[in-house]
């Protein structure tokens, strides 16, 4: 049954793209530009902290349609901070996600997901940042599906494409899911009547900006090892400006200076970077980078040993009529004929990827980010009240983090895994021999603390332990 919903979810995503021109691709990469200044302007955009918070508080239900100055107060907010395009997308975008919530309202539909909800301005960027996959796998999806003759207005592209979002995609994904958990407990059951299926178990990140799991993200190495990282200098940036070519360079020299004490600057990121930069010069208004593709395999051949033909498999995407494979998509160029597109958020996207695969096999990085794993979780500990020892080791017995808090231990065995989503989809049996590897690795561990715990007790003078999590 789930197959086959799948199939036919996805055929429903074919047929309806299927009536559009080819420069749908065009219509839809500005949309998905408006969709992701609009996510970051409050936070990259704005330093007001106060006109901030009036921002994200804009009502985009009802409230929005009995109060016609909205748009116009906040047009007038943004215009001393952002240049005139971005503000024009911003405003534009908001009205047409009030028009769209509407309709959901009108069809029953209020909330997208946990607490997610098109009632606000900040409510509206948490759906649109959960959802940033799925515009991005349309977008790779549309070079072969669309082949109509009807042409799309940009006004009504998210009218028409963000319904199918909600429809096939979301559905498609988590089909995938529900799939999987299938297969990797033997409890699962699914409850299946008129209004949908129910399953009995589901999987939860731990991530609130939906963002992919990895072992040390930028922002968290810049956090905790910041002292460590020697930052080249930097490139001025235009401030009215959410995204430039001049910040795709200074987050890839942020990237190189980050990791670089694992090596990150010795493998062939260096080379892709130096690519990445190069493409980021032909950046037109700032955003778009397009290249005809005989230009680009001349700039591949100078760049490097590589075979060009190699790195272009890296940088253009080979869209599948199947949507799942286009979830698990990185490359940054969207063919387009002649010439292939992209823009700097793709871009940045890509090298981060590239940058994660380079470091996953590299034992030092696998071992180091245990220790930041271990400091997070030692930091937010203190922040709800426990009392961090710094008990490391007993009788040659290593322990991670140790917390006592009214007369009880508290002992934490901290492990940080890297796990690939993306085989959700792609490779389902191999994420579940993998997920039962991490199960057993962690019950073996528990095994091991539950047999030590003496050692804790007689140390701190405390009989009262909470067990280990």
């Amino acid at each position: 049954m789930l197959e086959t919903q799948i199939a036919e979810h996805n055929g429903g995503l074919l047929s309806t793209l299927a009536k559009y021109r080819a420069d749908t691709v065009r219509v839809w990469h500005d949309t998905i530009r408006a969709i992701e200044e609009f996510i970051n302007v409050p936070f990259f955009g704005l330093d007001d902290d106060a006109l901030v918070a009036w921002l994200m508080a804009v009502p985009l239900d009802g409230r929005f349609f009995r109060n016609p100055t909205l748009v116009t107060s906040v047009q007038a907010a943004l215009r001393p901070h952002l240049e005139g395009g971005t503000v024009e997308r911003f405003c534009r975008l908001m009205l047409q996600i009030a028009a769209i919530s509407a309709g959901f309202r009108m069809n029953g539909q209020a909330s997208f997901g946990a607490g997610i909800t098109l009632d606000t301005i900040g409510d509206a960027m948490i759906y649109l940042q959960s959802r940033r996959r799925h515009f991005v796998s349309l977008l790779y999806l549309m070079p072969l599906a669309c082949r109509g003759d009807v042409k799309l207005a940009p006004l009504d592209a998210l009218n028409v494409l963000l319904p199918q979002v909600e429809h096939s995609c979301v559905t498609i994904t988590s089909l995938h899911l529900k799939l999987m958990l299938l297969d990797a407990l033997p409890e699962f059951t699914l409850q299946v009547d008129e209004q949908g299926a129910l399953a009995s178990h589901w999987l939860e990140t731990l991530d609130p900006w939906f963002a992919d799991p990895e072992r040390a993200s930028i922002v968290v190495m810049n956090e905790l090892r910041g002292d460590q990282i020697a930052m080249h200098s930097s490139e001025p940036v235009d401030p009215t400006k959410i995204f430039s070519a001049a910040e795709l360079r200074n987050s890839i020299k942020l990237l190189g200076a980050t990791y670089e004490a694992f090596g990150l600057n010795d493998s062939d990121f260096k080379a892709m970077a130096a690519v990445v930069i190069s493409l980021s010069h032909r950046c037109r208004d700032d955003y778009v980078v397009a290249i005809g593709k005989p230009k680009l395999r001349t700039l591949l051949r100078k760049q490097g040993k590589c075979d060009p033909s190699d790195r272009e498999r890296l940088l253009v995407n080979r869209p599948s009529t199947e949507y799942a494979v286009n979830t698990n998509a990185f490359e940054p160029f969207i063919d387009v004929g002649d010439a292939v597109v992209s823009n700097v958020n793709l871009l940045s996207r890509f090298l981060y990827a590239f940058k994660n695969i380079h470091l996953g096999s590299r034992k030092r990085f696998q071992i180091h980010p245990g220790f930041i794993f271990e400091e997070m979780v030692a930091r937010e500990l203190a922040r709800i009240g426990l009392e961090i020892t710094d008990i490391k080791r007993i009788n040659r017995k290593e322990f991670d983090v140790v917390a006592t808090c009214a007369g009880v231990i508290y002992n934490f065995q901290c492990k940080n895994n890297a796990i690939d989503f993306t085989q959700v989809e792609s490779d389902r049996k191999l994420f579940i021999r993998y997920n039962r590897r991490l199960v057993a690795h962690f019950l073996r561990a528990l095994a091991k603390e539950e047999r030590r715990e003496h050692l804790l007790k007689d140390e701190l003078g405390l009989d009262n332990f909470s067990g280990i999590s």
